[in-house]
């Protein structure tokens, strides 16, 4: 449709794309994903024509957003994924007056100050992943003017990878899972992040909030892995077994009896803004859980269907079929078919 304002989603990340793609916008309005490979990320010429060619009213950038999993192992990948990429997209975007909206997190925080963090708070991250994401947003302050940055807290949905998914796969094995009891934040569901990104980036686009702003959004109440991950299993337990999970002893970077990580995310100013309640993760968790078992048990039935419906093979293949084509150069078959 003609005159539709574009609004453009840098990247296709794992845990938001699916969400993101089945967003629904206000009309007059249409978004657009691509990868950082179709944009030209760490190519900064590419990526500006490719802006100016494409004109959107809003970039929402999830690159780098990724698994802090093996950041430590990964630390050039890290930076290029998290820090150089962002500084590209915000100076393009800035040369081109086109608004950003950054999607951050909130491991920029080193987690030990013993109270929800504030978004006038300076980043202190310990770790290369947080290290790297604070570098991002430090770019977007620098090289564009008209910019938002959210930050949230762990991730988690029905759709793309997230660690709600990791934990019922585990569930499902059996025996004993090993959960870390030691970090504390705000276990967010994707889809009520992604209907905050779009009421902030529109809020951007129509000027309800200046640029500059840094906004937290993550779910309520705080938690740990482990009381996340024992509140998804108990949940589970209709569709499988539950497994025994054990908590692991806090151990921070190594050092016995390290205190326990708290990056938990003061959210009043985007409740005052912009009306953005935090989301109550519990709720949304029970239905994610039913989704997500539902669909693998049809999966199941499906495959064991599939199976059931297949003829033997010796009811389909004759005899001189299943001895199959002699091999090259030789004229005599020796083979003797299974029967």
């Amino acid at each position: 449709m003609p005159n539709r304002k574009l609004i453009l989603i840098a990247g296709r990340n794992a845990v938001l794309a699916q969400e993101l793609d089945d967003m629904i916008w206000p009309a007059g309005y249409e978004a657009r994903a691509l990868t950082g490979l179709e944009l030209g990320i760490l190519n900064i010429d590419r990526l500006r024509r490719n802006l100016a060619t494409l004109s959107p009213v809003l970039i929402i950038n999830t690159i780098g957003y990724a698994s802090a999993d093996g950041a430590e192992n990964q630390r050039v990948l890290t930076q290029a994924r998290s820090h150089w990429s962002v500084g590209d997209l915000a100076e393009a975007a800035g040369s081109l007056g086109i608004p950003l909206l950054h999607l951050s997190s909130d491991q920029v925080f080193a987690g030990d100050k013993g109270a929800p963090y504030l978004e006038t708070d300076r980043p202190d991250a310990v770790s290369v992943f947080g290290q790297a994401l604070a570098a991002g947003e430090a770019e977007v302050g620098v090289h564009c003017a008209n910019f938002a940055i959210l930050r949230t807290g762990w991730l988690f949905g029905a759709k793309g990878h997230n660690m709600l998914k990791t934990m019922l796969s585990l569930g499902r094995r059996g025996g004993r899972v090993h959960v870390p009891n030691d970090h504390i934040s705000g276990p967010t569901p994707v889809r009520d992040l992604c209907a905050a990104l779009r009421r902030l980036g529109l809020a951007l686009i129509e000027g309800e909030i200046a640029g500059g702003n840094i906004l937290h959004f993550a779910g309520a109440p705080t938690a740990t892995w482990f009381e996340f991950a024992s509140h998804a299993l108990r949940q589970a337990t209709p569709f499988q077994a539950p497994p025994e999970l054990i908590p692991i002893t806090p151990n921070r970077f190594g050092v016995t009896g390290a205190p326990a990580r708290r990056t938990e995310l003061d959210c009043r100013t985007a409740s005052r803004l912009l009306r953005l309640a935090a989301p109550d993760w519990r709720r949304a968790l029970d239905d994610c859980v039913e989704e997500i078992c539902l669909a693998d048990q049809r999966t199941g039935d499906l495959a064991a269907q599939y199976l059931a419906d297949q003829q033997p093979y010796r009811q389909v293949v004759s005899e001189d079929r299943r001895r199959g084509a002699l091999p090259f150069g030789v004229t005599a078959d020796r083979r003797v078919a299974g029967r």
